[in-house]
């Protein structure tokens, strides 16, 4: 009996050995009424782990192998309240529903008789660094969604904002579909999302130069003595080929009193660099 009891512990533990760790898992998100949530974002809180559900909510979480059962996932979406689970509890019920955000009832905003056309960020498109993203082929193309890159803008006067432009150097895809983020500043840091409304916007086939985003639908206003965050988050990408894999625009380096912000997923810790890179929001500021 020892003897039997010492062979199924071999064999229990050659199993364990050899048995590979799950590396993904698949999902759907969902509103309570059964529709999907397109382009959700889902990722491992503080960990370089996640992605963007396609237009019929289905997402597929890669690389699990570098976050643990207990580790949480945040699924989140504008407009929607973000829920947190552990992975464990993704895997065992892959269907996640968000709660629409209650829209406040608000006064008709009536913008000030005396504004000053303006703009925050940067306007030239020339420089000596640049920020991209590089996929190496096909397979890997989605492995993308999720990432952002944002410039820190401080508001030195209130203002009403009209539209978001930002520069691109080098565009190898059919198409690119991205989100336009406004997030609140902390320590230097991306916190609370601002909009209440998804702001969402494709770049054509291996278009180039600046790409302009309309925001006065959305009425977003900004007060004085505010710091921001403006950016773009990847949410698909259609490549021309299977060997295209550029995308990106230009920066000035260095710029010490200009922080441009990356981070690899929706829910990986925000990396800093002083680069000032092209982005800018034409504002209406007032007194």
């Amino acid at each position: 009996m020892p003897t039997f009891r010492y062979l199924l512990l071999l064999l229990l533990l050659s199993y364990c050995y050899h048995a590979p760790a799950q590396t993904s898992t698949t999902g759907q998100v969902s509103t309570a009424a059964g529709a999907p949530v397109p382009y959700a974002s889902v990722g491992v809180q503080g960990k370089a782990v996640g992605t963007v559900a396609d237009a019929g909510g289905a997402f597929a979480l890669a690389t699990l192998g570098s976050a643990a059962p207990t580790d949480t996932v945040v699924v989140s979406c504008v407009g929607y309240q973000a829920r947190k689970l552990r992975l464990a509890e993704l895997r065992q019920r892959p269907v996640v529903v968000l709660a629409l955000v209650p829209a406040p009832l608000r006064e008709v905003q009536v913008r000030h008789a005396k504004v000053t056309p303006g703009t925050l960020g940067r306007t030239k498109t020339g420089g000596t660094a640049h920020w991209s993203t590089s996929i190496r082929d096909i397979s890997e193309a989605d492995g993308n969604r999720g990432w952002e890159v944002a410039t820190l803008l401080p508001i030195r006067k209130s203002c009403y904002l009209d539209s978001f432009h930002v520069y691109i150097e080098k565009n190898e895809f059919e198409l690119i579909r991205l989100r336009f983020n406004l997030y609140s500043i902390e320590r230097g840091q991306p916190t609370q999302q601002l909009l209440t409304q998804d702001v969402q916007f494709t770049i054509p086939a291996n278009q180039t130069g600046w790409i302009d985003v309309d925001l006065t639908p959305y009425h977003l206003h900004l007060a004085k003595g505010q710091r921001v965050a403006a950016g773009i988050q990847w949410l698909q990408g259609q490549q021309s080929a299977p060997t295209s894999r550029q995308f990106g625009g230009p920066g000035a380096f260095p710029a010490p009193r200009h922080r441009s912000l990356v981070r690899d997923k929706s829910e990986a810790s925000w990396r800093a660099y002083p680069i000032h890179v092209s982005m800018y929001l034409d504002v209406q500021t007032y007194k």
